[in-house]
Formats: structure tokens, sequence, C-alpha cells
């Protein structure tokens, strides 16, 4: 039927008018062109638009050379199709992307449905799609308030006598300068006649580092890392006594970290005692305290001597002397640490102590309870120099992480006890001396915190009646062992003795800082017609609903300076929801809003650093018309669930008896849990998360399970890759797994998870799994936290059979990317990269671009930039792309009055900030004009220019002659320290170059944005930078690139010189050839790093040097990417050696520019790809390629074959795409296509 009515339409066509072809041609193609990938701001129907929107759609059309002669928008409330709120009119472009939106201001929280009509030179199509805007105000949020756990910080009054108090040291000559050491301190309290002391509060600090004793028990230390005076502990102590109270402290004075001398050295301290009447009366630090340098055994004890002390004198009060303000009060209670101050080294006895053998000892040490007590628990902290296993009762708790000189790092265990007695036991290693291979220092030093079912404690230290034997006879970890024979361990001197002296840095892996649970329970009595949840948090905050996620996203909100911008989320969830009583609960974690671990990076005392705290706002609307709103406030409930510790940086701690098992469901009773607290803001806007949702995209079983070491299980999976794993056990309860991550593996087959680098205080790459003990499969899978991994740890593992690939799932996470293109050639070795390449980059999206998922973890610039390419060909980045541009801006707050560079890492704590390294700041200016230039957004342009133009003019007044410098150079070029390093030349050259590239591609900005005057500026300003730049360092004696210093010939010199296009005409193909020699000299290898990568294979194949290009790509001995290959790679490396510390870091995996722009020729000369280049590089390594990228029009894709003496090519060119092509050496002529399919053969003679 559908045939004839076509029939006869056209019958009735043909009377009217002579049709000709191409109007028959146009009058089918009518019928079937499509419009797809609706999107508003490049998302299918968002809810939580905040901002302008803008609308793009792709067209489709069976007719070759069709283009959109029109388009006609228009967007309503009601319905598709309707324009109350906004009609474009019929506008004339052939543009179909990110067309903005011209109306009258949008509502918030609003649901918008948006149409579009476009006509083709051969036809017509309509389609239609919506959008939800999200809060537009502040106010949009209210009533809404930020909530979170309530904290049980210091009271005023000892905050206020705390900064009355005064710092107090020995009297020195230069105060606050003293010499390196220990002194002890003393300050007795009597309790007044009458009254009973029932607890104490204590406020203390002190430069640099000290251990609190009252009436001779330990009750803190602090933490060991660096300026930890910065950082007050808030101690509470119970206390049930009439009489005297002594307060004793140790403070260590180091030696200053310039001058190795002398340093500021103090003691500052409030204590507000509480009696049994209620009153109270705080006592601080002051010349009534008394001190001595001279410290013996009792010197914290109330009966100990006290001949010689002396009184202390007041250094300065609080607010003065080099400490000034600096000091901050925390928000609640520290965790009382152990310390081992009343520890001694122990070893065998050796004819010449500390030095022993290298050679194995066991540790015995017995301890029985007080009589009448149960055990139920022991705190222990261990070190041993060289290594050791740990075990408690018999069971083997852990052992010392396999790095150099590892005995500065005390590791700390738990352990569940059980009757009268325990046995700890040692098995220590001692290693041959590094340089004589002989005897070294050896010594055992551990501290015991022993705890009674009653709550009370006692303390075990290693000491003289530990047990120890030179031969390590089999089962001596068990309880029923015989030592009788053994000998008594021999003290090589208390801690603080040589060799060791304080040299021990505990590492507090077990300390507690409780995610909170939240929940609110609420009705709903009518049906509904949307349920709309918002939702921010400073940290992450994984939200359920009625016992449901809420959504997939994991990881959220994502990561920015918090004080500046925070993101929010916008979920549909009218699905979670029923009609009657529904229940809401979140627990939050920690992100880098509120890390509490010490690092290189001190994101744990950042300006905006705080506890966890949520805002939602879950907005409904009924059938009736009606709207109601259910909203964070002070009537929800709080409680400190499962999660007992968790980092971004170091991994969780869960303790599953700690599960709230139902909270999130209605009828819970949640009498126990208190009021959440009301906080304040994090400070920053609140704004849409605009880049993909962070997801769990895969999971992945082991390939294999091995036990390398007894009781040590290592899983490997198919490839390295960023997440966590999901771990099923069961057990009795309190059993401890642990579980370490890393992507290499030890000589002993066990998993290489140490921080070597030592970047992190405590935890690092390291989950731990308590169980409950309920009898069934018990399952763990982190909430706040990801690592790099192919391999994992497990420790601890309960029963008798090992786990099996169904306990020890891998989970695959990271910022969820739509694949926007990809490439094959008939080479494996290409394929193999590319595949990998694609995996590393992907592997390092949680919220921003990162380095590395393993290490470090931060938003390095150079590192995005580099790759930022490779990212916008292959994957839906852009969104992710012009978040971190946010990032980049936002960093140079931080800088020098607000008008230096951004930071070297984005988002900043501050760390990388006012660094010279334009190198790496070049990111705040390619990647805008990246995203501009292969997407078509100018707005990213628009938002940022200012702040890049003060930038620029910031870098280049710092230049003196036009000449740069930076402290970041070609980074990890081949003879560099596989940990990572500048290599061996001037890293003027570099900066320079990049300098000039900056201003030549603001210059293209300016263009864009229609600033005139601002493009001339820019480009006289890029001619003298390029005029220094050659007189500098082009080299009229060989012709090509030196600089001062230069290790030998640099490529990277000379790579920047043609890639930046800075080479003299007369010069360029003489410095290329310099560059093809050189490689030819080294075997065909290169010799750059992270900035010469990225242009050696391009620069090459546009300058007569394609085989050599490709003799580089295919390399497979070091240094090349092959080599990773050949040496089993999944994903690209840190450094080209073997021993690079990172294998999954993308800045020297930027080949994938060469193989989409060379090898399959896709080279876009237009924003967005309008016009775009398509010469592909011929060789004979290749065969064929195929390569495919989303552009903003639609799907651009080539294919060439060479076979049977031609060359044949597939193009797929979308509508509103002009494509020019060319083949050197085999098209005579520049072939010119339109959009369509275009199949043809060339002849290649």
């Amino acid at each position: 039927m559908q045939d004839y009515l076509l029939f006869f339409l056209l019958l009735a066509a043909a009377k009217t008018c002579i049709c000709s072809a191409a109007s028959i041609d146009k009058f089918l193609a009518s019928e079937t062109i499509t419009l797809s990938s609706l999107l508003v701001e490049d998302k299918v129907a968002p809810i939580g638009i905040d901002v302008t929107p803008r609308f793009s759609w792709i067209i489709s059309s069976p007719q070759n050379g069709d283009v959109q002669a029109s388009y006609h928008l228009q967007v309503s409330k009601v319905k598709a199709g309707n324009a109350e709120v906004w009609d474009s009119a019929v506008v004339s472009s052939k543009r179909s992307y990110l067309i903005e939106y011209g109306g009258p201001p949008l509502e918030s929280d609003t649901r918008y449905f948006w149409s579009v009509q476009v006509v083709t030179t051969f036809g017509s199509s309509t389609a239609s799609s919506e959008f939800t805007t999200g809060f537009l105000s502040t106010g949009d949020w209210g009533p809404g308030v930020w909530i979170g756990k309530p904290t049980q910080g210091p009271p005023p009054d000892l905050i206020s006598a705390f900064q009355g108090a005064s710092w107090i040291w020995t009297s020195e000559s230069s105060p606050p300068n003293a010499p390196p050491g220990d002194v002890a301190f003393r300050k007795t309290f009597s309790t007044p006649s009458g009254k009973t002391a029932t607890s104490a509060d204590i406020l203390i600090t002190a430069d640099d580092q000290f251990s609190m004793y009252v009436d001779g028990n330990p009750m803190a230390s602090s933490p060991q890392t660096a300026n930890i005076w910065m950082q007050a502990q808030f101690l509470n102590l119970t206390l049930n006594t009439a009489n005297s109270t002594l307060f004793a402290v140790r403070v260590t004075n180091l030696p200053d970290v310039s001058t190795g001398g002398n340093g500021p050295a103090g003691l500052l301290v409030a204590i507000k005692i509480t009696f049994s009447d209620g009153t109270a009366t705080i006592i601080t630090s002051d010349s009534s305290w008394i001190l001595t340098t001279n410290i013996t055994d009792g010197w914290n004890l109330p009966s100990g001597s006290v001949a010689g002390w002396t009184a202390a004198s007041a250094i300065a009060p609080y607010g003065q002397g080099p400490w000034g303000t600096q000091v901050t009060v925390p928000a609640a209670a520290s965790t009382p640490q152990l310390s081992f101050a009343n520890s001694f080294w122990i070893w065998s006895t050796e004819t010449n102590p500390p030095l022993a053998p290298a050679a194995p000892r066991a540790f015995r040490k017995t301890f029985s309870a007080t009589s009448g007590k149960t055990l139920l628990s022991a705190l222990i902290i261990l070190t041993v120099d060289d290594a050791f296993s740990f075990y408690a009762d018999g069971i083997r708790l852990g052992s010392s992480p396999e790095e150099t000189d590892t005995w500065e790092y005390a590791q700390m265990f738990t352990a569940t006890l059980h009757g009268t007695s325990a046995v700890f036991a040692v098995l220590a290693n001692n290693l041959p001396d590094v340089s004589t291979g002989g005897a070294s220092p050896a010594g055992l030093l551990a501290s015991i915190q022993i705890t009674y079912t009653d709550g009370s404690s006692d303390f075990v230290v290693s000491d003289t009646t530990w047990k120890v034997d030179t031969t390590v006879p089999v089962g001596f970890e068990n309880p029923s062992f015989d030592d009788s024979s053994w000998s008594l361990a021999s003290s090589q001197g208390p801690y603080g003795v040589g060799p060791w002296e304080n040299g021990v840095t505990i590492v507090n892996s077990l300390e507690e800082h409780p995610a909170p649970l939240i929940r609110k329970e609420f009705g709903v009595s009518k049906p509904l017609s949307f349920a709309r949840l918002y939702y921010s948090a400073g940290g992450y905050a994984s939200i359920t609903i009625n016992g449901a996620p809420a959504s997939d996203h994991v990881l959220t909100p994502g990561f920015t300076k918090y004080d500046t911008e925070i993101q929010y989320i916008a979920l549909d969830v009218a699905s979670l929801l029923k009609s009657g009583t529904n229940a809401i609960g979140a627990e939050l974690g920690r992100s880098h809003y509120g890390s509490t671990q010490g690092s290189v990076w001190n994101w744990n005392t950042v300006s905006w650093h705080g506890e966890p705290r949520v805002i939602m706002v879950l907005s409904l609307g009924f059938v009736d018309g009606s709207t109601s709103r259910v909203v964070t406030d002070g009537s929800w409930k709080v409680k400190e669930g499962p999660t007992r510790l968790d980092d971004v940086f170091g991994g969780e701690n869960y303790n599953a008896a700690f599960e709230q098992q139902g909270f999130d469901t209605a009828g819970f009773n949640d009498s126990s849990w208190s009021a959440a607290a009301i906080m304040p803001a994090p400070g920053g806007t609140l704004v849409n998360q605009g880049q993909p949702p962070t997801r769990i995209i895969q999971s992945l079983t082991p390939v294999s399970i091995k036990e390398p070491v007894s009781g040590i299980f290592v899983a490997e999976f198919e490839r390295v890759v960023s997440g966590w794993v999901r771990l099923t056990a069961s057990g009795p309860a309190e059993t401890q797994i642990t579980i370490h991550f890393g992507e290499k593996l030890h000589d002993d087959g066990t998993v290489m998870y140490e921080d070597f680098m030592h970047y992190y205080a405590n935890n690092f790459q390291t989950d731990r799994f308590w169980l409950a003990g309920t009898g069934q499969p018990e399952t763990f899978e982190p909430k706040f936290s990801y690592k790099g991994y192919l391999y994992v740890q497990i420790e601890g593992w309960p029963g008798s059979s090992p786990p099996s690939v169904q306990d020890i799932v891998g989970r695959v996470v990271h910022d969820d990317l739509a694949p926007r293109g990809n490439f094959m050639t008939s080479s494996d070795l290409l394929n193999q990269l590319h595949t990998a390449a694609v995996f590393t980059f992907l592997n390092n999206l949680h919220s921003i671009p990162t380095d590395c998922p393993t290490y470090e973890k931060n938003g390095w610039t150079g590192d995005a930039m580099l790759s930022t390419e490779t990212a916008l060909f292959n994957l839906d980045s852009q969104g992710l792309l012009t978040k971190y541009v946010e990032d980049l801006d936002k960093t140079r707050l931080d800088s020098s009055g607000g008008a230096g560079p951004p930071s070297v890492i984005a988002p900043d704590s501050g760390w990388g900030a006012n660094n010279q390294a334009p190198t790496w700041h070049s990111a705040f200016i390619f990647i805008p004009w990246w995203i501009y230039f292969y997407k078509g957004d100018q707005r990213v342009l628009e938002n940022h220019y200012d702040s890049m133009k003060s930038y620029i003019e910031f870098e280049l007044g710092r230049s003196p002659n036009n000449i740069a410098n930076t402290g970041l150079g070609d980074w990890d070029t081949p003879e560099t320290n596989p940990n990572g390093g500048n290599p061996p030349e001037d890293p003027r050259v570099s900066a320079t170059a990049y300098l000039y590239q900056m201003l030549t591609v603001m210059e293209n900005i300016a263009t864009v944005l229609n600033k005139t005057s601002d493009a001339s500026t820019f480009s006289t300003q890029a001619a003298n930078v390029k005029m220094a730049f050659n007189s500098a360092f082009l080299s009229s004696t060989t012709g090509y690139y030196v600089g001062v210093g230069d290790q030998g010939y640099r490529q990277t010199h000379n790579l920047l010189a043609l890639g930046f296009s800075l080479a003299p005409t007369a010069s360029i193909q003489h410095v290329a050839d310099s560059i093809a020699q050189n490689i030819s000299s080294l075997g065909n290898h290169l010799n750059t790093g992270a900035l010469g990568t990225k242009l050696l294979l391009p620069v090459l194949s546009e300058n007569g040097h394609a085989d050599t290009a490709f003799a580089v790509a295919q390399q497979t001995t070091f240094p090349s990417w092959g080599f990773w290959i050949e040496n089993g790679a999944t994903t690209m490396w840190e450094h080209w050696s073997i021993d690079a510390r990172s294998r999954d870091h993308h800045f020297l995996g930027t080949f994938e520019d060469w193989m989409f722009k060379h090898v399959a020729g896709i080279q876009p000369t237009s924003a967005a790809f309008e016009t775009v280049n398509i010469s592909p590089l011929l060789t004979s390594q290749l065969t064929f390629t195929r390569a495919w990228t989303m552009t903003s029009f639609g799907n651009l894709s080539v294919e060439w074959t060479d076979e049977a003496g031609a060359i044949n090519v597939d193009l797929g060119v979308p509508v509103g795409v002009n494509v020019t092509f060319s083949i050197p050496g085999i098209t005579s002529s520049v072939m010119n296509f339109e959009s369509g399919s275009h199949s043809f053969s060339i002849p290649k003679s």
C-alpha cells in the first residue's frame, strides 16, 4: 500500500512540474533524514542544568552532500512542540551544536521540553527531548542546611586558656631557639580539700614532638609528621582522685631542617580538671612547671626524683614568637597514641652490640592478666631493624613493609585476646650491612597496650623480660610452644639510643575517624508526578532511599577547591519512593575535604578542611499540582557507622560489627541515634556537576590466586585498573582481613604495596575488614577510596581453604566517559599501545584527570595538558576537561596576590602554588583552546579569557629578555631516575618554547573572541620570544638547538623548535634531520621525556622521516613503548625503565595524537571539525588503518587498505563537515568530499 501511495505522489508531482533527479532525491531524503543525540550541555535529558543551556543534535542523511540549511528551536514547560517559553524562529545556519538558549530566565527545579526542526538540502526532520533545571540561586536550597556528625571539641574556656598560655622551655641564650634533644616537664596538681577530680580535658602541642603521661601512665604522643606542632592535640582523661595528679611530658626538639642545628622549641598546654561537684579549674604551661634535660628512669612517675630539676622558662605567650597564631585547635578529641618512651631496643646477646650477624631471631613475650581480670584486646606498635613478622597467640597479624630502612616506620596492629594470658611472638630478621655485607645494627622495639574486659589497661614494652632464640624453631609463635630454654633478650638501650636515636615514626594505620550514617523518615501521601533529589557534600556522600542506592554514582560529588566551588548532584528518584512512610539514608566519606592523614601535599591541613557534611533537598511534585520538600535539618538522626576510617589515598578500615542493617528503611529503630549537627557550609558556590559521574564500570575475576608465602594470598587480574575489590569471607567475629593493592610484585611474589616514597603518614593502598562473625558470608566493598592495582594481597584469610575467584571481585572504577573514537591498524603492537593508552587515561579519571591512581592521585597540570588531545579524540571528555579548567583557574587564587601562575596541581592545597613552570602552567592556555578547537565550545574561552591573559602577562613579566625558565622540564627522559626527574639539559629551552606557544595560542583565542587589539599584542610578543629563542639556542655551529649544560644531543629541544614552529624556515629540514640522525645513532631509540614524546612521531612524520617515526613506534627494546608491552604492560608507565615507579601513568603515552592525525590522517582545520584534512601516512609496515572520532557534527571515520597495487579508502563524513583528502606521494591532487559515505581506490603508481 505504501509503495502505491508513493507512486501516486510521484505521479502527481510529475503532472505539475518537470522533476530533476536532484529534486526526486530531495523528496526521498525528506522521508529518511533523522535527528539523534539530542543533548543539552552535552548530556542526554539532564537534570540539574544551572547555566544557560545549549542545544545540540546530529543529523543523519542517506544523501551524500547533505547540509543543514536552518534550524528552529522551541522550549516549553507543557509538552514537546509547544513554544510558550521560547521560540527561536527559523535560523539559517549549518551549525547543529551548542546553540544557546535565548529566552527569558528559566525557573529552578523545573522540567522543560525542547524540540528542534531541521531543514537540510535534501529534506527536514523534527525531534524532541527534555531537560530539568537545577538550583539557580543559593536560596533555592532553603530551608535545607548542612548537617553532619556532632563533634565534642574542646570547651571554650579551655581554648581561651590555651590561647592565654605561654610556650615554655629551658633557659636559652637565644630563645626560642634551642639545641636538638629531649626535655622532660612535670606539673603536679593537688586536688583541693573536699573535692574529687573526675576528668581532665587537655589541649597540648609541642615544637617538635611530645609524649604525655598521667601518674606515670602513657596518655598520648603527637603524630610524628612535619610541623605537627601546628595541630594541637585534644585529650580526654577520666580521673577519680581526691589526691594529687602528676602530668608529665617529654618533648623532643628536632634539628633545624635547614641548618641541622638549633631550632625553635617549646611546650604549650592547658588542662581543665573537672570535679565531682561540677566545678572545674584550669592549669596552663608557665614557669610553675619544672623540667630537666637529664632524663632518668622514673622521671614520669609520682615517686620519681626531681633532684636537679629547674623551673621552666616562659619563652613567649601564645600568639608571639615564631609560632604566632598558627596552632589549630581540633574539632574533636584526639585518639591517644602509644609511644616508645618506655621501650628498649632488644636483641640476642652479641659481642659488639648493636651490631649483629645477618640472621633471623625469634622473640616471645608471655603476658599474664592481673588477678581477677580477663583479656579483651591489644594495641601494638612494633618495629625491627631490619624486618619482621608479628604473631599474637599464634595468629599472624602482619609484617613490616618490604622497603629500605623500614625500621624507621613502626607498624600498628590490633589483636583480639581471650582468657588470662597472651603470647606475642616476633620473627625478626637482620639484613647484611649494605656497604660491607657483614654485621649491621639489629634491634626490636615494641609497645603494647593490653585492654581488659572491664575497660582498664596494662602496658607491655620491649625489655629484657622478653625471650629470644637464634634458631627460630618451627611453631615458636604458638602459645603452647615451650620457650623455657630460651635466653632472655639483651637490651641495646632505651628508645633514643644510637644508632637509631629518635628516628622511628609510628604509622598510625588504625586511628579511627568513623564515617557518620544519617537518616530521615518522611511520608508520601499522594500520587507523585516527580521526585528529584539534589545533594552536595563536603567530602563524599553515598545515598540510599528505602534500602536502595539513589543512583549508581560513586565517589561523588567531585573534588573541587571546596571554599570557592562545590559540586552538587541532581537525580530522578521517583522510582525509589512508595506511598506511605519512606526513609532516606547516607554515609559520609572524607574525600580531600576531611582528609585526616598527613601527606606531602598537606590535604589534612588545607584551609577549607573540615569534617564530612551534607546538604540535601528532595523535591516532590504531586499529580494534583502541589509540591513539598524534604530537606536536611536538625531533625535528622546520626550515628557512627562501620567505616571506621576512610582516606582517598590510604584506603578504608571497615568493621562489620558496627553495621546498622536497615538504617535506610522505614521503621528502623533509631532511638539510640543522636540528632544531626547543623554545620557551616564549606564556603564554595554550589554548582551542578558537569563532568560524567564516577561509576563501577566493570567487574573482573582474578586470572589466578597464588600463595607465595604461607598465609598470604595474591590475586592477579587481567590488566592494571583503578578501583577496589569486593571481598566476601566468613569467620569468627573480629577476624581482621588486610587487603593490599599494587601494580608490581616483590621477588618473593608478594605485592609491592608500600609507600616507599613516604608521601603519606599512615595508610597507603590498603583496606582492612573486620568480620562481625555472623556465621554467614560477609561482604565488604569500599565506598570512599580507590586504588591502582594489578595485584591484590589478602592477609588474615579465615579458615583452612584459600579464597576463590568469587571471593575477590575486582571493581574497575572511574569517571564514565563514553567512547568517542577508536583506532586500529594491521600492527598488533600499535593496537596494544592504543588500548593501553586509553585504559591508562580512564584509570586516571576520578572527577579530575590525575597523574596516577596509585601514588599521588593529583591533578598534575602538565600530565593533563599532554593527554588532552588523546582524550578528545577517544572519549566524551569535554565536560571533565571544562571542569578541570575551572579547577585550574581557581588555583590562581592561591598565588601571590591571586595574580600569579596556576598551581602545578589542580585542585590544590596550596602546595603547588607560586611555582615557575610554564611548561606545566600551559595547561591553563592549551586545554581551553583544544576544547574549543575540537568541540566548538567558545564558552570555555569566554569564561577564562581574562584570567588566562593575566597569567600570560605574569609569565612574560618574569621571563627576562623573553627567555623563560622552569622547574619542571622534559620530565622522565630515559637517563633520569625511575622515580622521576628532570633531564640533564637546559630547562630554559622547553620553558621558552612553551612561552612562545602559549602566546601563539592566546593570539588565536583573542581572534576567536574578536579581541583584535589583544591578538595583535600577543602576536608581537610571540615574535619577540621567537627571536630570543633562536638567538639563544639555535647553534650557528651545529645548525640545531643546544642549551647551556646539555648532556649530549637533546631530542626534545629540537622537537619543540619544530613542533611549535619556532625554527626559521631555512633551518627546519636540517633540524629535523638532526633528530632522525640522533635516533638512528641510538639504535632507533628515543631520548625524550614527557614534553618531547608528544611531538616526537608527528614532527618526524611531517618532516620527511616517517620511516624513522615508525621504527621508533615499533621498537621493543629500552627505551620504548614496545619495551613496556614486551614486559607485560597493559597500561602506560611513568618512566621508560623497568623500575618505573608507576605503571598507570599517561603522560608518556601521547603517541595517540600521531595515530589519529598521521597514521589515520585525521586533522581538523577549523573548530569542531567543520573542515578536516585527511591525509593518511602510508608505510610499508602497515597494510590497513581504521579510525573514527565523534565530532560535534557526528561520526567522522576513515579506513584505508593497501592491497593489490591500490589504496582502497572508505570515508564517513557527517552532515555539516567538509573533507579534503590526499595521500602524500600517492595522490596527484587534493580530493574534496562533503557529507556522506565515500569509497574509492587510488592506484599506487
